[in-house]
């Protein structure tokens, strides 16, 4: 099914004339830029027609200048009317159907947000560095939202996606991300800012088996390729738009000693690997090049959809059904809060903060798609979405300061 991004809701006291003016003008600015930089993109890869990365490519790119567009209310607070028109608004954009999920979400959800947190004292050791160490080969897909961002809800759906697309014999979650483990590799999900996504595969040499120690990555591509084609779908799912660039850190990706980790965009990449069968790059006048045996170690991807092909088979079937309510789409986000200080350890890469466990699955009393009156349905509706829309208005009356 497909998702959606929630509109953009403004909420200010009071707006004038020229603040609405002012807001749509920054909107269409944004926007225009963003165009630009696809349009440029396009002329940049222009000249490497005939391969499919290339195609692939361009025709995300013609489909993202097509449909870019964003949706905004601009709601004034002091206005009597407010809690109806932000009701209208959910109405609109909220699913018609919600499941009781919303209900236990709204009312009983755990205080992730309160000074409760600090409850949550024994967390586990993560085992991550900010960067691999010397020892460690690791493969990283930096994901950039231009003129654009992941909520933290989108984000809390895209960990929980992934957690679900395979049985991982170890996971952590955090305020901004995730750290999984199969074997001998771990997969991170990072969000660094709003805007930018890392998604990494990382693996210690010493510890790989006889099969793979002279190819360490052949241990982790199956499994990072589960993480990332996870994401792109979830990301096409909400029509984000992005860019994508691939760093390999580690010598044994790069041919010539002391090479330093680069950052490449992976549509070019590809390209390069598919019509030159090898990648070169110039660092201060000395030309280098990536060692692609150990970089893709046995599917040599000429695509973005080809790295799906080099994913795990899935060993999660009975662990999808058990979840299926944790993937449902219509389950509305709760609104951000800002967190609270002091809370969670210092690690080297932020504040780790835990995020709440899923709420067990409950029977609802009533099934709502079997309840043969609508009216019955939409008070039940109505009901849900008041109570979501005055946890809205609460936090934002904590976040306006009235003057």
């Amino acid at each position: 099914m497909k998702s959606e991004k929630l509109p953009i809701i403004f909420i200010k006291q009071q707006w004038s004339n020229e603040e609405l003016k002012l807001v749509e003008i920054t909107i269409q600015e944004s926007l225009s830029m963003r165009k630009q930089l696809w349009h440029d993109e396009i002329k940049k890869l222009s000249a490497l027609q005939g391969r499919k990365a290339q195609e692939e490519r361009v025709k995300k790119l013609n489909h993202w200048i097509n449909n870019t567009s964003v949706q905004y209310y601009c709601l004034s607070s002091s206005e009597s009317d407010f809690e109806n028109n932000l009701i209208k608004v959910m109405y609109r954009k909220a699913p018609i159907k919600c499941t009781h999920q919303l209900i236990t979400t709204v009312s009983q959800r755990p205080p992730f947000y309160s000074a409760d947190v600090k409850i949550r004292s024994q967390l586990q050791a993560l085992h991550w560095t900010p960067l691999p160490q010397p020892d460690e080969a690791q493969i990283t897909f930096k994901i950039a939202f231009p003129r654009s961002c992941l909520t933290r809800s989108e984000l809390f759906e895209l960990v929980k996606r992934i957690s679900n697309a395979y049985r991982w014999q170890y996971q952590y979650e955090w305020s901004h991300g995730m750290l999984l483990r199969i074997e001998a590799a771990k997969i991170a999900i990072i969000q660094h800012d709003p805007e930018t996504l890392e998604i990494s595969g990382r693996i210690d040499n010493a510890i790989t088996d006889d099969n793979s120690d002279t190819v360490p990555m052949k241990s982790v591509w199956p499994y990072l390729s589960i993480a990332l084609t996870a994401a792109i779908e979830y990301f096409d799912e909400l029509s984000s738009q992005y860019i994508i660039r691939i760093i390999p850190f580690g010598n044994i990706f790069y041919a010539e000693k002391n090479a330093l980790p680069r950052a490449f965009d992976l549509t070019q990449l590809l390209i390069s690997n598919d019509f030159l069968k090898r990648v070169a790059y110039r660092d201060n006048g000395i030309l280098h090049h990536l060692n692609l045996v150990q970089l893709f170690p046995e599917l040599k991807p000429k695509t973005l959809a080809e790295i799906d092909e080099m994913k795990a088979k899935s060993n999660n079937s009975t662990g999808k059904e058990e979840n299926e309510s944790r993937n449902d789409p219509m389950f509305l986000p709760l609104p951000e809060r800002s967190y609270t200080t002091g809370c969670g350890r210092r690690v080297s890469f932020g504040s780790v903060k835990c995020i709440p466990q899923p709420l067990q699955k409950i029977e609802p009393d009533v099934e709502l798609d079997d309840m043969p009156n609508e009216k019955s349905k939409k008070t039940q509706y109505e009901i849900m979405v008041d109570n979501y829309v005055d946890l809205i208005m609460d936090e934002t009356m904590r976040q306006i300061k009235i003057s």
